[in-house]
């Protein structure tokens, strides 16, 4: 069970009679680091949405590695990517410590018969996290190699510093040594640009420096 607080908050209704019943069937689960919330190739028993934390969604491949589809770090994030009434092909995992509010699939179908908004609510999360997913794809197909780190970087720093390097190499469709190498790369260039901006204060300083010299010395002499 769950506060009425927070149902009012996920779902944007105030029907006292829709609250009061998800607040019933609803709870709050908090998953350690690593923990798996949802395996891949299992039917899907509920609808999650994030909390706090992150996670991360993957599917294995042909050769059955896993890949990492995406990561998800806003709160109230729909982490369901896929068709509820199959054998999911998804799975999440939670990368740091993360609180998830679950809602069952079965009861809120049945609930959905009698209050049937609650199918549009869930329509529009769902939209929202297909459209989540096309922004992502875009940008890795669309970006080079160093783009999308920097992306990713701006777009979820603390997954960056949680994700393993492979991880973070799956997600952007690299390996892992070349994700290396594109770190150490970019590493030295900042470390470069850095020195040269150094160099470049240090001219600065020393011109005006001369150029107050030269003032004082012109008034010393009667000229200024």
């Amino acid at each position: 069970m769950v506060s009425e607080k927070l149902i009012r908050q996920l779902f944007r209704t105030q029907d006292q009679a829709v609250i009061r019943r998800l607040s019933e069937i609803s709870e709050t689960v908090i998953y350690k680091k690593r923990q798996e919330i949802h395996k891949a190739g299992e039917n899907y028993t509920h609808f999650y949405m994030l909390l706090r934390g992150a996670v991360y969604t993957y599917f294995y491949d042909e050769h059955q590695h896993p890949v990492v589809l995406c990561f998800f770090s806003e709160k109230n994030d729909f982490m369901n990517v896929e068709n509820f009434n199959k054998q999911s092909t998804v799975g999440m995992t939670a990368l740091t410590e993360t609180e998830v509010f679950r809602v069952p699939i079965k009861e809120i179908r049945q609930l959905s018969d009698e209050i049937p908004t609650l199918i549009w609510v869930y329509a529009g999360y769902l939209q929202k996290t297909m459209m989540y997913l096309c922004v992502i794809n875009n940008r890795r197909m669309n970006l080079t190699a160093e783009e999308r780190y920097q992306w990713f970087c701006e777009k979820w720093p603390e997954v960056e510093a949680s994700a393993s390097n492979k991880q973070i190499a799956s997600f952007l469709r690299m390996r892992p040594e070349s994700l290396s190498r594109l770190k150490a790369q970019m590493k030295q260039s900042e470390k470069e640009a850095k020195t040269l901006e150094n160099i470049l204060v240090t001219k600065d300083l020393q011109w005006d420096y001369m150029d107050i010299k030269e003032m004082i010395e012109k008034r010393q002499n009667g000229q200024g």
